[in-house]
């Protein structure tokens, strides 16, 4: 039996069985389906029922004093006889408080309580005996033309009736204002226009499903981390408390398939309760008739966006079910397993909650915190904002990397003894030391956690770093400089140590034969003739960034006033070194040992491409890594691999640098131009020379020759 064809039998006996729970139904379908209608329908009955109370309810006001009570009393039957001249003048005259106009006037809602100071005025609003307090500077200023009087609205904006009250205080103010003014310019025989020197207009541009994408990308993140935590728990936690966990561990197959089955149910239930959950929201709001009071226009819904949010919610719910999975690993009951979900799922919503903020956007650090930048991508699409394709990239391909490493996580920690038998003890052999069995290279979940961590942080670096249009990035290169060791190679060696890995043969520290050095040496010399051709293709077809492109002639300028040594050594030799050891050494060590060659090799290239955050040169990186992924697979060793990305990354420094250097040997690197031909001929074929000089794999070391850090 094939390994697809175990995956496939897990796959389906586990989905038919949680398929069949009810509590799985009613919690991804009779929730959804039920829940959105009853809430959207029973808040706006009871925003309706609550509005129409107020404008039924009586009210009190407090003034200072008799004179003032009359003045109030005045002003709001001038104001009732101003309202119903409007209404006579024109019934269909639309207003922005048409709701107000309807209710009943607010002479006949208030009663006017005179109050003897200002102080006991404040003092009854807080212990709410009235609804809101008014204060008048003088009792004179309706009859003077030249007189502003102050007045003074005190309320409690806790209490709901008191806003209620205050909003129509401010309508009845505004009103006798405009006609005040109107009657002043009359006196004063000045133009209707006088006091308005600017003719304004406001036009609301905000998209029709701006209050929809406020709200629903947060709930859709909800939804499917939620959608993931019943299965995950029932097939962890719930098969040990059933007692089939132990049984299912010693059949007869791979860990590694159970794992993969297993999780690919949880997964297809996420993403099944996101897509019931998005549905359910379109249905309500599209045949409920609430479109319009979500949209500010007569548009649609966005199906086909919601639709592109639901592909992209892909890889996000591979991320939150590979973590459940993980964290419900260690629990030996249902009940202790919702426990460790808990801040799980608090950690999940900190970012969320950042994200969801009116000033977050999708730049910066955001492109790759993890459930943050999902949280802004469903944003952006639903508000209508066009989202470049290069951010829209990084956020899948992140999401997909943090994936990746979640999985292998939760594939060794299922497979291990001390979380199956689970207990205090065998707990705590997970970080015993003493206990750790030597190995020979780097588990995957090891990698591909280091470098899903690695990758966010040094995204964060390179953005703070990164020159502004008027700078220099000599800042950049000297802290990327003496950054990259540490944290590239100087961190995973700790790790490996820590472990017992193999430092040594995890990183390929082997000397090469002299065919695979002089493959190296022509590889480096001649792979930057494909790249150029194959750069200057995707520019043709995608174009560059306009920000991409200034800061590419900051940093060629920066680079120009520095000793070219320097420039070697800051761009070439340190990055080479330090890339090479992580990703040819440590990523693809890992890879190597649970993948076959050429999945270990594309998925380090993969990632290399990706930690370079330019998107639109992902193509020509990552088939750089393919081709130093190859050298260094069949050479068994690291420094061929070193050598050809030095000499790479050498000659495009020295293109940009000392351009007459290559104008010397007949070279002309003009922009948007294509290589002559005899170069393009002779650089292809050298390239296809030292490929065939790389062949044939080197031999592996003794098996019994385990080195330790």
């Amino acid at each position: 039996m094939s390994s697809v064809h175990r995956i496939r039998t897990v796959y389906q006996k586990e989905l038919i069985d949680i398929l069949r729970d009810r509590r799985t139904l009613i919690a991804m379908i009779v929730v959804p389906i039920v829940l959105y209608p009853l809430l959207m329908v029973g808040s706006l009955q009871a925003v309706s029922i609550q509005a129409a109370s107020l404008d039924e309810e009586k009210y009190t006001i407090g003034v200072v004093g008799r004179d003032q009570q009359n003045l109030l009393e005045y002003m709001l039957q001038w104001d009732a006889k101003l309202v119903s001249q409007e209404k006579m003048a024109d019934e269909n005259a639309e207003s922005d408080s048409d709701d107000k106009k309807d209710a009943a006037p607010l002479v006949d809602l208030v009663k006017i309580i005179p109050i003897k100071t200002q102080e006991a005025l404040q003092i009854n609003i807080r212990e709410r005996a009235i609804h809101v307090g008014i204060v008048f500077n003088s009792n004179e200023f309706l009859k003077a033309i030249d007189q502003q009087n102050g007045v003074t609205i005190l309320s409690d904006k806790a209490e709901v009736r008191g806003q209620y009250v205050t909003g129509r205080l401010q309508d009845m103010f505004e009103r006798l204002s405009n006609r005040l003014v109107e009657q002043r310019k009359q006196r004063a025989a000045l133009p209707t226009y006088f006091d308005q020197p600017f003719a304004i207009e406001y036009v609301n541009l905000s998209a029709p499903q701006s209050i929809l994408g406020q709200i629903l990308p947060l709930i859709l993140i909800l939804m499917t981390i939620t959608g993931a935590i019943y299965p995950a728990i029932d097939l962890t936690a719930g098969e040990r408390e059933r007692g089939t966990l132990e049984s299912l561990m010693v059949c007869p197959v791979p860990v590694i398939d159970l794992v993969v089955g297993k999780f690919l149910v949880v997964t297809t239930v996420a993403i099944m309760g996101a897509t019931l959950n998005l549905a359910s929201v379109t249905a309500t709001v599209y045949f409920g008739g609430f479109d319009m009071l979500i949209a500010t226009s007569g548009q649609g819904l966005p199906l086909a966006t919601m639709l592109l949010i639901l592909v992209c919610l892909i890889p996000f719910a591979v991320l939150m079910s590979a973590m459940m999975l993980a964290v419900c690993s260690f629990a030996r009951t249902f009940k202790e397993a919702q426990n460790y979900v808990t801040p799980v799922i608090l950690a999940a919503l900190l970012p969320g909650g950042m994200a969801a903020l009116p000033a977050a956007r999708l730049e910066g650090v955001m492109l790759v915190l993890p459930v943050g930048n999902m949280v802004l991508l469903s944003r952006e699409l639903l508000l209508g904002a066009p989202v470049p394709v290069g951010h829209l990239l990084t956020v899948l391909f992140s999401t997909t990397l943090y994936a990746g490493a979640a999985v292998a996580i939760a594939a060794a920690l299922f497979g291990k003894e001390s979380v199956v038998f689970a207990d205090t003890g065998s707990l705590k052999t997970l970080l015993s030391r003493k206990l750790f069995k030597p190995t020979r290279l780097p588990s995957v979940a090891m990698s591909l956690l280091y470098v899903s961590l690695l990758f966010p942080a040094w995204f964060f670096v390179q953005s703070a770093l990164s020159p502004g249009p008027n700078e220099n990035a000599v800042g950049l290169l000297q802290t990327s400089a003496w950054l990259m060791p540490l944290m590239f190679v100087l961190m995973p060696i700790l790790i490996m140590a820590f472990w017992k890995v193999g430092v040594k043969h995890a990183l390929s520290f082997r000397v090469p034969s002299i065919r695979h050095l002089s493959a190296a040496i022509l590889l480096g010399l001649c792979m930057w003739v494909p790249a150029h051709e194959l750069n200057l293709i995707q520019f043709q077809l995608l174009g560059m960034p306009q920000a991409v492109a200034a800061q590419a002639e900051s940093i060629a300028a920066t680079l120009q006033a520095l000793p070219i040594v320097g420039v070697i050594l800051l761009i070439a030799i340190i990055p080479a070194v330090c890339e090479e050891l992580l990703f040819r050494g440590f990523l693809m060590g890992g890879l190597s040992g649970a993948a076959r060659k050429w999945p270990a090799i594309l998925a380090s290239a993969a990632i290399f491409g990706v930690f370079h955050f330019l998107i639109f040169k992902f193509i020509v990186t990552a088939t750089l890594g393919v081709m130093l992924g190859y050298l260094c697979w069949q050479s068994r060793s690291i420094w061929p691999a070193i050598i050809a990305h030095a000499l790479h990354n050498s000659l495009a420094v020295i293109s940009v640098v000392s351009p007459t250097t290559f104008e010397r040997l007949g070279i002309r690197l003009e922009d948007g131009a294509h290589l002559p031909w005899t170069v393009l001929f002779i650089g292809c074929g050298a390239v296809v020379m030292g490929f065939v000089m790389v062949g044939k794999r080197s031999p592996s070391q003794p098996q019994a020759a385990i080195v330790t850090a």
